[in-house]
């Protein structure tokens, strides 16, 4: 292969990794209630810092597959992008050691990888980065402002298309609503829900209700009072077992109740979690608006 051919072919496969991250960040922006509850359900951070580390995630591959798709910055580019490809390796490798089989998200909720085949995926592109490494930068004039221009958007972007659940807190609270009569009456005939609990109506088939489950039990897991949460959904036994498969959580304390109960209870929104004490509604939340602050002193006072 002469030198022309020789500098095409990493030209292409520059082009080619980069074109990967973008559509990566991409689909995770797609889905990123997913992304950034998978973040959170680590119990690393707190719900709100989970929402911003999980879009810099998505900025940062963004920026890099920009980076290299224009050829901007070649060098550094490509470096950073092999150590990013690597931290992520080291991540997943370290789910497998941790028997966590949840998929790590790399293309969203869209295409699921198995942890092996992730690794691969991530092997595969640090060889070939590191094939089209001696690559020179593209030469263009203000190039720096247009890097900056691209970092900006970059940055902007995950938060413009998916702004975080913080900067829309008081609208969302403001529509949470139930009927009082109707949760007064499920409250008479169950007992065993009453005292300080917080009871969540789940559809066992819903896709926040499953996404709010996930940030339940992570708060409850950090307020140490898992004992204190019961599940009330609509739906069979198989699709709760799936329920609790799919979130990854503990199965937790829960019973089911006919589909036109749970409707007139939440006023036909779902999921709604209820702080109770002593069979009195203390807070209400629905999906976006759960407070994690708010219900781990609930739980702790």
């Amino acid at each position: 292969m002469n030198f022309i051919e020789n500098r095409l072919f990493r030209i292409a496969t520059r082009v080619f990794v980069g074109i990967i991250f973008i559509v990566s960040a991409v689909l995770k922006i797609l889905s990123m209630d997913s992304f950034e509850i998978y973040i959170y359900s680590f119990g690393l951070l707190k719900l709100n810092t989970a929402f911003y580390f999980a879009r810099l995630v998505v900025s940062l591959e963004l920026f890099l597959g920009v980076l290299l798709l224009l050829g901007f910055y070649a060098r550094k580019a490509i470096l950073t992008s092999i150590l990013i490809l690597f931290l992520f390796s080291l991540f997943i490798l370290f789910l497998l050691l941790d028997e966590n089989s949840e998929h790590c998200h790399c293309f969203g909720d869209f295409v699921e990888l198995s942890h092996m085949v992730s690794v691969a995926k991530n092997l595969f592109l640090i060889v070939l980065l590191a094939f089209c490494y001696p690559l020179s930068s593209t030469k263009l004039k203000y190039k720096k402002y247009i890097s900056l221009f691209l970092l900006i958007v970059s940055i902007s972007l995950p938060i413009i298309i998916s702004p975080p659940d913080s900067f829309m807190h008081q609208f969302y609270a403001n529509k949470i609503s139930y009927n009082q009569s109707q949760l007064d009456e499920y409250l008479a005939v169950n007992q065993h829900v009453d005292g300080k609990k917080i009871i969540c109506f789940f559809g066992a088939t819903c896709r926040f209700c499953k996404l709010a489950s996930k940030k339940i039990s992570v708060v409850l897991q950090k307020a140490g009072k898992d004992e204190l949460v019961h599940y009330v959904f609509f739906g069979n036994s198989s699709e709760i077992d799936l329920f609790f498969e799919e979130t990854n959580t503990s199965i937790f304390p829960n019973s089911i109740i006919p589909v036109s109960d749970f409707l007139k209870i939440t006023d036909g929104q779902m999921p709604l979690i209820l702080l109770m004490e002593n069979n009195q509604v203390i807070k209400k939340y629905g999906y976006r608006d759960i407070d994690e602050n708010e219900i781990i002193e609930f739980l702790q006072n």
